[in-house]
């Protein structure tokens, strides 16, 4: 709508902290107190109300990644009746900004944590969209029709309250090529679990000596998940177990060495929010051990337990990154786990600066997209894709993307596993179509899965792909704000 009236027309509020007002009302709404509810053209301050909007499905809800199949993305479009609160929704996967998108582009976003706990979003499954808004809370509301304008206004209006500065110029092994172990160990791996324990030196000396054999830019190297110990031999006691395994890096900072005298920089997968109670971290604080994490059923929990938010995350990630950061680390790739969102805030910023205090270059890695985490991040990923055939992958690719543009401006993207991880699931045909899609986007591609497995013309494809991107602009930051 191009105007307060034609808006005023479209929306409805209710609740007792609300004055009716006509459509045709000359002067802006009202609360019964007599004070504005509009405080500039397009946030509402709340005071206990509900907005409410007309919209049609299905309704684009990027802060919602749970359920749904692996490959799809159907659980990002909504058309059911819901309520969620965004901000306390549990994250499985890449979760983006508290913002609901319409079909026709109408646009709503929350603008503050004050009041998170009854800030909601409730559809009724028809065409009506109700926002709960309590007292603190801001929604930022565009009924233009044009979504992508308006999340960009939202963006750039949520910079500036969060005092977010985008990314001018970021060091330079950021914008990197990145090659990473993870699904190069699941390919190699011949039964359950084993991809968890190949990981080892002369893996990551042989992964590399490939690299080079191909003739491919040099680049970020990170080893992931298996390069730690397992304390009580079960895989979950490695989360808090953040170790080098002795059997497997005998001497971790020759590795390190290794990777660096090979012209790469070193980098580590770290699994932080998750800890198990025989776990080296919990042995010794056992503070840091949070709520359990929900298995498959009501009745179960699994023996693996989130990290207690509210324990001393900071003195926790300060020792586990400058012991790595001495060894020659300078890229950490976190994974969140799919906590709360509201839990991995806090986890998350406190990792953040304690990286930060260490060595301003570090590059710290995400997968939560969120504006209220951008300030916290250097590197989104476009995280985890199985191109399966079962499920519509393409789609899924497409989104993650988006979200992962949309959601952190400013901030550099990681176009996460050319090919995904799958490994059985991939084709040549596949892995090509997905090398495609990130052709043009902005970020820098990671290499997982060697190519060679699947033909010769995805080795020289992949190989172009890297060299066009290295001897390019090396565009990685997004810019999805109004500059």
């Amino acid at each position: 709508m191009s105007n307060r009236r034609d808006f005023i027309k479209k929306i409805g509020l209710g609740g007792l902290a609300v004055a009716s007002v006509g459509a045709s009302a000359m002067n802006p709404l009202q609360r019964i107190n007599g004070t504005p509810l509009f405080h500039n053209n397009k946030v509402v301050t709340g005071n206990g109300e509900f907005l409410k909007i007309k919209v049609k499905t299905p309704l684009f809800c990027p802060y919602h990644s749970v359920g749904g199949p692996k490959g799809g993305d159907a659980y990002y479009f909504l058309s059911e009746a819901f309520t969620h609160n965004p901000f306390t929704i549990e994250a499985s996967g890449m979760s983006g900004s508290p913002v609901v998108i319409d079909a026709s582009g109408s646009f709503v976003g929350f603008m503050t944590t004050l009041g998170y706990e009854n800030s909601t979003f409730s559809f009724d499954g028809k065409e009506t969209l109700t926002i709960s808004i309590p007292e603190g809370q801001k929604v930022f509301v565009d009924e233009s029709g044009n979504g992508d304008e308006a999340w960009k206004e939202y963006n750039t209006q949520m910079m500036e309250r969060l005092n977010i500065q985008p990314y001018t110029q970021t060091p330079n092994f950021w914008s990197d090529v990145e090659y990473c172990t993870w699904s190069e160990q699941k390919y190699l791996s011949t039964k359950r679990h084993e991809h968890f324990h190949l990981l080892n030196h002369d893996f990551v000396e042989s992964y590399l000596n490939k690299v080079i054999e191909f003739g491919y830019p040099k680049g970020k190297m990170t080893l992931d998940h298996g390069w730690g110990t397992f304390p009580d031999g079960s895989i979950n006691s490695g989360f808090g177990s953040w170790v080098p395994d002795p059997k497997k890096f005998p001497n971790f900072r020759k590795t390190m060495d290794m990777i660096n005298q090979k012209g790469f920089t070193p980098g580590l997968w770290i699994g932080f929010p998750k800890i198990h109670q025989n776990s080296l971290a919990a042995k010794q604080y056992p503070e840091l051990l949070g709520n359990y994490q929900q298995g498959s059923t009501a009745d179960r929990k699994d023996d693996i337990q989130w990290l207690n938010a509210k324990a001393d995350i900071f003195d926790y990630a300060s020792e586990v990154i400058s012991r790595f950061h001495a060894m020659g680390v300078m890229k950490f790739k976190i994974d969140m786990s799919y906590n709360t969102k509201s839990d991995m805030l806090h986890i998350h910023k406190e990792l953040y600066k304690a990286a930060k205090l260490i060595d301003k270059d570090i590059e710290m890695e995400f997968h939560v997209p969120d504006i209220f985490f951008t300030k916290y991040t250097d590197v989104l990923r476009t995280n985890d894709v199985w191109l399966n055939d079962k499920y519509d992958w393409p789609a899924r690719v497409k989104t993650h993307y988006e979200i992962c543009y949309k959601s952190s401006p400013g901030r550099a993207i990681n176009l996460d596993h050319i090919g995904g991880n799958d490994t059985g699931a991939i084709t040549e045909k596949k892995f090509l179509q997905h090398l495609e899609m990130y052709k043009t986007k902005t970020g820098y591609p990671l290499v997982s899965v060697l190519p060679h497995h699947y033909s010769q013309k995805c080795v020289d494809r992949t190989g172009d792909y890297l060299w066009e991107y290295q001897k390019g602009t090396k565009n990685i930051l997004s810019d999805f704000y109004k500059k």
